[in-house]
């Protein structure tokens, strides 16, 4: 199985978050052991020290991390056609145990997903976005917020490789995980919903979301709700709340946000209010660029 992933910005980590998205996608499928190889590109007009500081954090990177088979990092170099720096990333991997592809929860099209479902997230939905943004924007956001509210936003590093969350949802043999990923929380909702045929209703309120990322969000004009989420999961089970329960046990938080339907509406709740989910455009990550 591979799975490729690609992110652009001006920060040196660009080849981490794109890792981060094809592991947790691939552990969301039962995958356990990993190989990545990386290719990065930058704009005509950059100087060669900034590909060679992307190459640079991305040995490094995969040095420390402790779940990779192998990397790789293949050619790259200036290209007229990005705008900003951008990192490409494919990570291959492979299941340890016989059972077949899906077992234990994998997606949608799994036997177990029949049926009446509630829908669960674990994880923190647009906090790989909050991350982004503070390190795009550093500057801006140290002239408006103090630095200890700086340092909650950086010790969430490592919460963007969330495998731990993947591995107990299958213990816990949740039938539906899938990692949310770009686009964010409403994306992987609509994604859902168009794999399985089915509809969906959802309270806004109880989508999982740190204070950090609201407010990061609420500077930019930026719905956290739409924003990159590597980490966050969506999932679905018969009993959400045993689902959650199962987790806990795991020390793996996960919130009941609302259930499937029958027929195809996808309704999002937001107290006395209710609204249609919207067709996904592109990740709010891009109002960052648009506002300058």
């Amino acid at each position: 199985m591979t799975e490729t992933a690609i992110v652009y910005g001006e920060q040196g980590d660009i080849g981490r978050y794109a890792l981060a998205h094809c592991v947790n996608a691939l552990a969301a499928r039962g995958i356990e052991t990993f190989a990545a190889r990386a290719a990065f590109q930058i704009p005509a007009d950059r100087e060669n020290t900034c590909l060679y500081d992307l190459k640079k954090k991305w040995k490094k990177m995969a040095g420390d991390l402790p779940f990779f088979l192998e990397t790789e990092e293949t050619e790259g170099g200036r290209c007229p056609a990005v705008s900003l720096p951008c990192a490409l990333v494919t990570a291959e991997g492979r299941t340890a145990s016989k059972s077949p592809e899906g077992a234990g929860g994998s997606g949608p099209e799994c036997p177990e997903a029949a049926g009446e479902l509630d829908l669960l997230v674990a994880g923190s939905a647009g906090l790989e976005g909050m991350l982004r943004i503070g390190e795009e924007k550093g500057e801006i956001l140290s002239r408006r917020f103090a630095p200890s509210f700086l340092r909650l936003i950086r010790a969430s590093q490592e919460q963007i490789f969330a495998l731990d969350t993947a591995a107990a949802a299958r213990r816990a043999q949740i039938p539906v995980i899938r990692h949310v990923g770009q686009g964010g929380v409403f994306k992987a909702l609509w994604d859902l919903s168009a794999r399985t045929g089915r509809g969906l209703d959802v309270d806004l309120k109880k989508i999982p979301v740190r204070q950090e990322t609201i407010e990061v969000c609420e500077l930019f004009h930026i719905n956290p709700y739409q924003l990159t989420s590597a980490g966050c999961f969506l999932l679905a089970a018969a009993d959400g709340e045993e689902a959650a329960e199962r987790l806990g046990r795991q020390q793996i938080r996960a919130q009941v946000i609302g259930r499937m339907r029958n027929d195809r509406d996808k309704i999002i709740r937001n107290g006395e209010e209710a609204r249609f989910l919207d067709r996904p455009g592109p990740d709010e990550i891009w109002k960052i660029w648009q506002q300058e």
